[in-house]
């Protein structure tokens, strides 16, 4: 016991010393030596240099082989840029997600694609009785949600197929989509109507429709959507609602400066509901 108690405390120290030395670099001082991080956190130069080996295999540091100094790596600015835009795509997001709140009454979603997972990034509860599970910051599969179906439909090939051999394709409800052939069309169908539907696909009696939002690149960062009770939906409302998700995204990918002429494609709102198919067990 003590001495796995002394393995975790040992492997918590090596994370804040780790940590410490990368708040040590900064504007004024982009490149530093081993002897002046040394002297700025108070450690030896043998644990420096040996914590800068590991920062410096996982792409965090990198040092010029010229003068042998550190400076910071690329992954540190793609984790900061991935903060930064969630927090931009919230801000931005919120007005028009309290707009269609008022316009159903229903819960309302804002949520990104992490690691092949939804995160709900912001959410509006319903102003009904019957409360959903969500909370922000809470994690869902994607395969079978709305909001995590229209942000798969927008990977590339390979990195759907990556999704899929990571995660799995697991069954929650009886149309739940298992099969990769089946989710690879409805995919296509997603970007070609230009929202998805969940119908009972990650709960029994839950629907959802939703709408991918693109920032300045073009590329979808975040989705929204309208999560309700499916005994109260009919084909009016599910129509309704798909309608609803997709002006909503329209309006928040404007404001983060997407091209919608050329990026942003929203379809016509159904006239029934379109719905995945009960599919045979798969990965």
């Amino acid at each position: 016991m003590r001495v796995r108690q002394a393995a975790k405390a040992s492997g918590i120290r090596a994370v804040e010393r780790a940590v410490a030395i990368l708040r040590t670099f900064s504007s004024g001082a982009p490149e530093l030596s081993v002897s002046e991080l040394g002297r700025a956190v108070g450690l030896h130069k043998s644990t420096v240099h040996r914590l800068l080996g590991t920062l410096e295999r996982t792409g965090f540091v990198v040092q010029d082989p010229g003068t042998k100094r550190y400076r910071l790596g690329l992954p540190l600015f793609e984790l900061g840029s991935m903060v930064v835009n969630t927090l931009e795509v919230r801000r931005v997001a919120r007005p028009h997600l309290e707009e269609i709140h008022r316009a159903c009454g229903e819960t309302v979603h804002l949520g990104i694609l992490d690691e092949g997972e939804v995160v709900y990034i912001d959410k509006i509860e319903s102003t009904r009785r019957v409360r959903m599970y969500s909370q922000v910051g809470r994690r869902a599969p994607a395969h079978c949600t709305g909001l995590g179906k229209v942000l798969l439909a927008h990977l590339p090939d390979a990195s759907l197929a990556d999704v899929i051999e990571r995660r799995g394709l697991r069954r929650f409800t009886s149309k739940t989509i298992t099969s990769p052939k089946e989710l690879r069309d409805h995919c296509a169908l997603i970007r070609q109507q230009g929202y998805a539907l969940d119908t009972g696909e990650h709960e029994e009696l839950i629907q959802c429709a939703a709408a991918a939002i693109y920032d300045h690149t073009g590329k979808a960062v975040a989705a929204v959507s309208i999560t309700s009770v499916a005994a109260a939906m009919d084909q009016h409302r599910v129509a309704e609602h798909a309608s609803l998700v997709q002006q909503a995204a329209r309006k928040i990918s404007e404001g983060l400066g997407a091209s919608l002429s050329i990026r942003h494609k929203e379809g016509p709102a159904p006239t029934r509901p379109v719905v995945a198919r009960p599919s045979t067990p798969g990965r």
